[in-house]
C-alpha cells in the first residue's frame, strides 16, 4: 500500500492540471460552438435582406447547408453536455494535509487525502504511517459530510477539499 501511495504522491498536480486543462478545452470548445452559431445567423440575416439578384436555386442551396450545420452543431452540443455532465460527477475538489502520526517516526508520512466531485460526494483516504507498517483507511463523504467520525487531520483535509480552510492555515 505505501508503494502504491508514493507512486500516486507525485501525480497529485498533474491530474488536477489534467483536469483543469480539459475543463478549460470544453470552455474553449463551448465558446467556438457559441462563435459559429452567432456567424451562422449573420449569414441568415444578410442571405434574406440579400435577395436581389440571386438565383433562388443558390438561395435554397444554402439554406440547405445551414440546415445541415445546424444538426451537426446540434450534435456537437448533445456531445458537450454529456461531457459536462461527466465532469460534473467526477472529482474536482481535493484536499491533501500531510501529518506525522506517531512521535517516532520523524516525518510527516502520513497524510490524509480528500476528493470531491461539484456537490460535495466523495472520499477521505488516510494513511497512517509507522515504522513497521502502514494502514490506510477509507471514509465516504456525502454533500460535504461524513458519515462516519473523522480525526482532526481528515477534517482539516475536507475543510480545504470544500474551500473552507487554505493549505497555510491548515498546517498551523
Amino acid at each position: 500500500m505505501a508503494a502504491l501511495t508514493s507512486l500516486l504522491a507525485p501525480y497529485y498536480i498533474p491530474i488536477l492540471l489534467g483536469l483543469a486543462g480539459l475543463q478549460l478545452l470544453i470552455i474553449l470548445f463551448l465558446w467556438y460552438n457559441h462563435a459559429e452559431v452567432r456567424r451562422l445567423e449573420g449569414r441568415i440575416k444578410r442571405l434574406a435582406e440579400t435577395g436581389e439578384g440571386h438565383d433562388l436555386t443558390a438561395v435554397l442551396a444554402r439554406f440547405h447547408d445551414l440546415g445541415e450545420i445546424k444538426k451537426a452543431l446540434e450534435q456537437v452540443q448533445e456531445k458537450a453536455a454529456d461531457l459536462q455532465v461527466g465532469l460534473e460527477k467526477s472529482f474536482s475538489r481535493m484536499g491533501l494535509f500531510r501529518f506525522n502520526a506517531f512521535p517516532d517516526t520523524g516525518s510527516d508520512l502520513s497524510f490524509a487525502l480528500a476528493l470531491l466531485n461539484r456537490e460535495g460526494h466523495g472520499f477521505i483516504l488516510t494513511s497512517l504511517y509507522a515504522r513497521d507498517e502502514t494502514r490506510v483507511f477509507i471514509k465516504p463523504v456525502h454533500g460535504g459530510r461524513s458519515t462516519y467520525r473523522l480525526s482532526e487531520e481528515e477534517e482539516k483535509a475536507l475543510a480545504m477539499a470544500l474551500g473552507l480552510l487554505t493549505p497555510e492555515k491548515a498546517a498551523s
